[in-house]
């Protein structure tokens, strides 16, 4: 049994990774110049460590500032964000503020109702996302609106780790590459797993066409839920093409406790996920319980065959966007990335026991 479940882990593997090829030659970028309308939102809370090189790097992007609008929504910090956000934007006329309080919305809660509130000023053709906590490329926007062509109703893109030392967070960064990449594969075969939001575009047309975020399903994860209502639709194209111009940074999970918070929010938000990914899920879960014990009660040769299996496996979706987006030295970890994924992947199930609830951002979910 064991056999079939790893040689099918790698099947879905190579056809993720033919998806990637096939993905080369659909997502190539227009290289005419665009004059399209662009709205970038920023959801902000209790962010002012972070949110002034966020507004730097909006400040430094290289797109026309009068096709430019920028709103960044003050979502109830408690902190200095909201003065931060004022001193940093002031005389900058493409920059918008909304300051919004634990009641300004009875439906919505959160970072979707920063966004839904933003939305409803947004005067952009295409709207990009980004979080607090991330800093954009110059390029960022300019690369992305050449992928707005025909019927395309959203742009993924991806997002790394910002470069540390500690063990900790070259692990997070790998899984982080493995996971983006997987989605990004996904959608040259028209089945686009995941999305992450603070890399994120669509079209107005497209938010508008689902009813926008009032009208699609409560989700944990905003961002998912509303690639799922674009993507049910069946009108639009959903892009996640691989582009180091275009490519945001975060920072990393600060501690152990923080990072499966971050887990817990995005399994439960991925239960809205394709048939490809709960198969995918599915077929991971296994092969990571094997990796973990399958030395107790395998032969050494079966279990040495199962683990070169999974590696060449994950290193067909590793490799392409670690060569893409230039990383160094980070694939020295892999052995170890394989371990941390493993034990967390089939740990995570067993966080719900406590409860299904989920803290993020201070909030209870």
């Amino acid at each position: 049994m064991f056999y079939v479940i790893f040689i099918f882990y790698f099947i879905l593997h190579l056809v993720l990774f033919i998806g990637f090829l096939l993905s080369r030659k659909i997502y190539k970028a227009t290289t005419t110049p665009s004059n399209k309308k662009v709205t970038i939102v920023v959801s902000a809370r209790n962010e002012e460590e972070n949110i002034i090189a966020c507004i730097e790097s909006l400040k430094a992007l290289k797109y026309k500032t009068e096709l430019l609008q920028i709103i960044i929504v003050n979502d109830s910090s408690t902190d200095n964000t909201l003065n931060l956000i004022k001193s940093h934007t002031h005389n900058y006329q493409h920059f918008r503020i909304i300051d919004l309080t634990e009641t300004s919305n009875n439906k919505l809660k959160g970072k979707l109702n920063a966004l839904n509130e933003a939305l409803k000023i947004a005067t952009g053709e295409i709207i990009m996302l980004t979080d607090a906590d991330c800093v954009v490329p110059v390029d960022w926007v300019n690369e992305t609106v050449k992928y707005y062509t025909d019927n395309v109703g959203m742009v993924c893109g991806y997002t790394r780790i910002e470069e540390g030392k500690s063990l900790f967070t070259k692990l997070q960064t790998l899984d982080w590459l493995y996971l983006q990449s997987l989605a990004a594969y996904s959608s040259g075969i028209n089945q686009t797993l995941s999305c992450i939001g603070n890399n994120l575009s669509y079209s107005k047309v497209a938010y508008e066409s689902v009813g926008g975020y009032e009208n699609i399903k409560k989700s944990i994860t905003e961002d998912l839920a509303l690639l799922r209502a674009i993507d049910n639709k069946g009108k639009f194209k959903i892009l996640y093409p691989i582009n180091s111009k275009r490519t945001v940074i975060t920072k990393p999970c600060k501690n152990l406790k923080e990072l499966l918070r971050q887990k817990k929010r995005w399994f439960r938000g991925g239960f809205g996920i394709n048939i490809l990914g709960y198969i995918l899920g599915i077929v991971m879960y296994v092969t990571n319980f094997v990796v973990l014990t399958g030395f107790l009660y395998l032969p050494f040769e079966s279990y040495l065959f199962f683990i070169i299996i999974k590696f060449i496996s994950d290193l067909l979706i590793i490799l392409p966007p670690y060569f893409f987006l230039k990383f160094k030295k980070l694939i020295l970890y892999f052995f170890l990335f394989e371990i941390y994924f493993a034990i967390y992947g089939v740990l995570l199930p067993f966080t719900f026991i406590g409860g299904a609830k989920v803290i993020w951002k201070e909030r209870v979910h």
